[in-house]
This record gives C-alpha cells, structure tokens and sequence, in this order.
C-alpha cells in the first residue's frame, strides 16, 4: 500500500508534467494524448483501490457529513454540465460535455474519497515524498530541455513556442510544481528533521531545480504562495529556528530577485502591472461571471462563458451552482483550514497538509477549472483523514 500511495501522490500533480517532460524529451510530443489519458484511468484504478481496501474508515468517518455534502455537490455539478448542453447553444462549452464529469470525477471526487480513506499517520511520509520527488524529476528534465534558456532573455517558458514554435511545458503547472515541492522540502529540513545527511543533501539540490523551474514558470500565483506560506514556517517553528529562518529569508529574497530579472522573465514587471493588465484578463472573466450569478443566484447558469471558465473556483462555484452549490461546499473548505489550524497547535508535523491547501487556494482562484482542482481537495481529504484518527485516538 506504502508503494501505491507513493505513485498516487507522485503523479497528483508535478509527476504527470514530469511525465510529459520527459515525452518532449524523446520527441514524442505528438503522442502525449496516449500518455495523459491512460495515466489517469491507471491512476483513478488505483485510488479505487486504496478507497476499497479502505472502504470501513470511510463507513465510520467522524466527519461523514462533510463528506456527503461534498459529494452532494458534484452530484449538483454534474447536473449543471448536462443542463448546459440543454438549455444554451453548442459552442458554450469548450469541451465535450462528458469531460466535465468525467475530468470531475478522475481529479477531484476520487482523489479526495482517496485520500479521506487512508491513515495519514501511517503514509504521510509516502506523500510528502511522492510531491517531492515528482517536483525534482520534473526539474532535472526541464533544465535538460530548456536550460539553455534560463539566461537567454527569453523569459517565461511558453514564450519558446512564439519564437520557435517548438512545443513546452505547461508554465504554470511548472511554477506551482516549484513552489510546492520548494514548501514541502523547507518543511522536512524545518519541521520533520529526521533526514539523513544524503536526505539534507537531496533536499537542497530539490530545492535549487525547483528554484530554476518557478523562473521557467514566472506565475505571479507562485509569488502569491511563497508570501503567505513562508511566514507559517517561522511561526511554528522554536524561538531559536525563527530568527534563523528570518535570517534566511531576508538573505535569500534579494538573490531571487536578481535570478528572476536574469531569468528575463519579467516576473516583477507584471507583478507591479497587475491592475494595469486587470491580472491578465482576470478581471473581466470575474465580473462576467458574477454578472451571470446575480441572474441565476439559487441554482446557478452556466458552467462556463463563451467556452471560458473563471480561473477563480469561488466565482466559478457561484457562477454555475448558484447559492445552492456555495452551501454545499464552502462549509467543507472552511472546515478544512479550521481543523488544519487546530491539527498544526497539537502537532507541527501537520502543517505539510495545510502547505498544500494554500498552493491550491491560491492556483485555483488564479488558474485551472474547478473539475480539475485536484491540488486543492486533496489537501482537503488529507486534514479529513488526520482528523478522522485523530479523533478515533482519543
């Protein structure tokens, strides 16, 4: 099972882009569909698996409600995808109407169920190491590829497709993938400290790909998690490792600074030009989508705008399940940061699950589609599962 965990958390995010890194690599980019949707059916298998080999923890969880309400709600999710193809034109949507419920289901709904089913005590290392080291190999191949980019001027990653028309990465899966795996390895050096000499050693050079890659990716999202994540390590760490950690900080911010201007990114220029640019087009895409809200509050319109969803979960939640959809689940995500807030008070080592819920808070409501938010519930169901024990201890 230890193995099984392992893989689920490797490729959750940063090991699926690894994956496609090392296809571009080989060449092979033309048959990355053969890769990506194989891998997700495998990986959806797998979890089932996890979840009925742990089916009774699921019958008897102390927080059974949440878990219903949740499950509620995607049920209300997948009833608004098939009322959108019903009631507005073709063109609506950007996809074909299944891969909403089914991308739902593989992303977010088994995953969470997944992760809510196991005992944290017993895998949280294989988490935290599946994250990891899916973030280092995601590095070692991108500096392979585009490493004779990093101080070429060419800035962030995708610009490489407009002047050479040559297929990347996704910059932002890789900007997010860094700054995660850069969290979760401060957190072992910091928090857990039962490393080895050549896990010290790992970590550090884990930490300098991931370095490299949040300069491929340049997402001011990125920027956003480092500002509100970093502070927790000083805040619940001993008198004497915080104002080392300060120390560190304060030394370490200027040479990100001067990596990011020779990167050629531009990183701060868009930063400082956020509500020039309406944080590129995010602006419009909220205010549309709340527009549509106000006309349909208690259930809901559409589940997307001229084929474009919010990049915001909260709007989008909104936007296409109305009142009824935000009842059902926002008390599960609140629930959540109140029970991690409690979980890190009676145990520091909690904190890696509450380091990967602000990486998806802060992803989702800058990025991505609501039925792909995977960095964002399974954190959920990792806090569910500590809890679940938790209690089932006392």
């Amino acid at each position: 099972m230890s193995r099984i965990v392992f893989i689920i958390s490797f490729f959750a995010y940063g090991g699926y882009y690894a994956g496609l890194a090392v296809i571009f690599a080989l060449n092979l980019g033309g048959m990355s569909r053969f890769y990506s949707q194989p891998l997700r059916i495998l990986m959806a298998f797998l979890m089932i698996y996890v979840i009925y080999k742990n089916r009774f923890n699921l019958v008897f969880h102390k927080l059974s409600l949440y878990i219903i309400l949740f499950i509620l709600f995607w049920i209300i999710y997948t009833l608004k995808v098939m009322y959108t193809i019903a009631e507005f034109p073709q063109g609506t949507i950007s996809r074909t109407w299944y891969e909403y419920i089914l991308y739902s289901i593989i992303y977010v709904v088994i995953p969470f169920i997944c992760f809510c089913s196991l005992n944290i005590k017993k895998y949280w290392s294989n988490i935290i190491s599946g994250f990891i080291y899916s973030g280092f190999i995601l590095g070692v191949v991108s500096i392979y590829l585009y490493g004779k980019y990093l101080v070429s001027g060419v800035g962030r990653i995708n610009a490489i497709s407009y002047e050479t028309g040559e297929a990347v990465l996704n910059p932002l899966a890789m900007s997010y993938t860094a700054v995660l795996t850069i969290l979760l390895c401060i957190y072992k050096l910091v928090i857990y400290k039962q490393n080895s000499k050549l896990d010290v050693i790992f970590l550090f050079i884990t930490i300098l790909l991931s370095i490299i890659l949040f300069l491929f990716g340049a997402s001011r999202g990125s920027v956003v998690v480092l500002v509100v994540t970093l502070p927790l390590f000083i805040m619940y760490s001993p008198a004497k490792q915080k104002i080392i950690l300060f120390f560190f900080f304060l030394i370490i911010a200027p040479i990100l600074v001067w990596l990011v201007e020779a990167s050629g990114s531009g990183l701060f220029t868009r930063l400082s030009n956020t509500t020039e640019d309406q944080g590129g087009g995010r602006t419009s895409l909220w205010k549309n989508a709340l527009d549509h809200f106000f006309e349909h509050q208690l259930f809901g319109g559409k589940i997307e705008i001229g084929n474009i969803y919010p990049h915001n979960f909260i709007v989008e939640i909104l936007m296409a399940t109305g009142i009824l959809g935000a009842v059902l689940i926002f008390p599960v995500i609140i629930k959540s940061f109140h029970l991690s807030i409690r979980q890190i008070k009676s145990n520091k080592e909690h904190l890696f699950a509450l380091l990967i819920l602000m990486v998806g808070i802060v992803h989702y409501s800058f990025s991505g589609g609501l039925y792909t938010s995977i960095l964002l519930f399974i954190p959920i169901g990792i806090i569910f599962s500590i809890q679940n024990y938790t209690e089932k201890d006392r």
